[in-house]
């Protein structure tokens, strides 16, 4: 549910309007924008990183599901960045942490956003 929430969701809808991005971005002379939500949690995810082999798999989900997720939105971006410079189109993409936000995912959960605290100032410092 977190995948499909946070990450196939967008990734279909900038999809579906991504060719009317780049025809007005063509015919205004404008920057066209992408901004996609991520957050501290990508760097909270499965050892191997995104499972796609065990996307539903209720037996092992952790709140790392939530992580990969937010991996997921950053790789997207990046990729996304990459073929539309290729293709020469004047879209910037973004992927962007919002910071944090008390939402259902965190209301219990001090010891968890202590360590994507920790993880975050960790990244800062390298």
């Amino acid at each position: 549910m977190h995948f499909a929430t946070n990450y196939l969701g967008h990734f279909h809808l900038t999809n579906l309007l991504l060719d009317k991005m780049k025809e007005t971005a063509a015919t205004t002379g404008i920057e066209g924008r992408i901004v996609i939500l991520s957050s501290l949690a990508h760097a909270y995810t499965y050892e191997q990183g995104i499972r796609f082999e065990k996307i539903n798999d209720k037996d092992s989900y952790s709140k790392k599901a939530y992580g990969q997720s937010k991996l997921a939105n950053i790789l997207h971006a990046s990729e996304l960045t990459r073929r539309l410079k290729e293709e020469g189109v004047n879209i910037t993409v973004n992927s962007v942490n919002p910071g944090f936000i008390m939402t259902d995912l965190m209301r219990d959960s001090f010891v968890l956003m202590s360590k994507f605290m920790h993880i975050y100032l960790e990244k800062k410092r390298t």
